[in-house]
């Protein structure tokens, strides 16, 4: 099988070792381009954001921005899957690339109201669909099955440092700066040149021959038949299934936090909503240790006690946010470097302490994001990788449609606090729902965990 590769990749591919990851030259052209276009990606989403933000004058506004990202998801992440599996990756990736440049070109002079950054966000989530399966696609064939778990780690650091720098520094400076378009401009610069990157990284499709034969075999494929088939594989797992369903809860939790996110800034922590990226800082933070610990972790422990890990400590964190005050005054009273942080900043506790807790949700979101991930990569096919990454998407936009949605009208009449708990409430039961009757898949389950390593 891997005698028809070029000779010049195989000292990479003979490489036993996960810490010759970064000696493959492809792995690391692809990484970079990965990080070129998501500090493009989320320095534009931050300037979108800003520009809702600015504009609404109800909680259901943020909703709807937050919907046009997940709408595209709905109607496109599984037939842009079908069509990873079924094209070229490089393929792919070039042309949802040039879209997005497309996109930038487009509106780089527009006055952007509100309708009409809420159609940038659709338009540019919609070449996402595309992009994003065909991406996850293309990782087995330029690592090696024993460096998953580091690259897939790896590359969500990279994911990580993208949002905080796109969103936490390029956007902000770059709109105080030169504005809007100054930011479109930059948008486009990194998009090009993560074009380029792709353009010229080899090998991005794992295994010519079975490439070429899915190509041969278009015309006979049925396309309602071909499209449930990520779904059909991870319901033939039942583990995969309930990782899944963890992960699915998990951005529903994400997402409704973000729509609740200026309102809790406003009425509990009586500061601005331009603030709002700045307090998710502490999330990406934890999300970055989270990156860092869960391949030696799933070492110990496996995939699936490390997603409901994380899960349980999301919705701890989540269920601890409406009731900041208590919490506030009993950690500043029993941990002295929070009261000592609190009198030498100028912090409220409010804030300290949500400063404080937002780093272990973000550790929580890490395991399950990352446990899912890695039970895909080996559990699923190579073929039908793209696809069942696109059905993960599907579904979980599918599911957070109505409750993203909900908060918002639920904000305009009820205290954040409440729509808070409420909804950390009914994830915890869908999540004991999705693993009733559980020791079945737990001993399946236990079994597998040393194949993982």
């Amino acid at each position: 099988m891997a005698s028809g590769g070029s000779q010049e990749s195989k000292p990479v591919e003979d490489a036993p070792r996960p810490e010759r990851l970064l000696q493959n030259q492809r792995f690391v052209r692809f990484a970079v381009a990965k990080f070129l276009q998501l500090l493009a990606q989320y320095a534009l989403i931050y300037g979108l954001f800003i520009a809702v933000i600015s504009r609404q004058d109800s909680s259901l506004t943020t909703s709807a921005f937050v919907l046009a990202s997940i709408v595209p998801s709905v109607l496109l992440s599984v037939p842009g899957g079908l069509i990873a599996d079924l094209l070229p990756k490089k393929l792919i990736l070039t042309l949802s690339m040039s879209a997005r440049i497309v996109i930038v070109l487009f509106f780089l002079d527009a006055d952007l109201g509100l309708n009409l950054v809420l159609i940038l966000t659709f338009l540019t989530w919609t070449a996402y669909q595309f992009f994003t399966p065909a991406e996850s696609a293309a990782l087995p064939a330029i690592a090696l099955p024993n460096q998953l778990n580091s690259a897939t780690s790896l590359l969500h650091a990279i994911s990580l440092i993208a949002q905080l720098a796109g969103a936490g520094a390029v956007a902000p400076l770059v709109v105080e700066l030169l504005g809007l378009d100054g930011l479109f401009t930059v948008v486009l610069l990194l998009l090009i040149g993560s074009t380029i990157l792709y353009l010229t990284t080899s090998g991005l499709t794992r295994g010519q021959a079975k490439s070429m034969h899915k190509r041969a075999t278009w015309p006979k494929a049925s396309w309602w038949r071909s499209m449930p088939q990520g779904l059909r594989t991870i319901r033939a797992d039942q583990t995969l299934t309930r990782i899944t369903a963890l992960r699915v809860l998990v951005d529903a939790g994400t997402l409704m936090i973000v729509v609740a996110a200026p309102a809790f800034i406003q009425e509990t922590l009586n500061s601005g909503t331009e603030n709002a990226i700045y307090l998710a800082s502490p999330a990406a933070l934890g999300i970055a240790l989270g990156l860092l610990a869960t391949p030696p972790l799933l070492s110990l422990f496996s995939v699936r006690t490390m997603a409901i890990a994380g899960f349980c400590l999301f919705i701890a964190i989540v269920l601890a946010l409406p009731l900041i005050e208590p919490v506030s005054q009993f950690l500043t009273n029993h941990l002295g470097v929070l009261d000592w942080i609190r009198r030498t900043s100028g912090l409220s506790r409010q804030v300290l302490t949500t400063l404080f807790l937002l780093p272990w949700a973000g550790l929580g979101i890490s395991f399950v994001q990352v446990s899912s991930r890695t039970m895909v990569y080996k559990r699923v096919p190579p073929h039908l990788i793209a696809q069942v990454f696109a059905t993960q998407s599907a579904v979980s936009s599918i599911a957070t449609l109505l409750p993203t949605f909900l908060a918002g009208a639920l904000l305009d009449l009820l205290p954040v606090e409440t729509v808070l708990a409420a909804f950390a409430a009914g994830l915890a039961v869908l999540a004991l729902a999705a693993f009733r009757g559980a020791p079945k898949a737990a001993a399946a389950d236990g079994t597998d965990a040393p194949a993982s390593n």
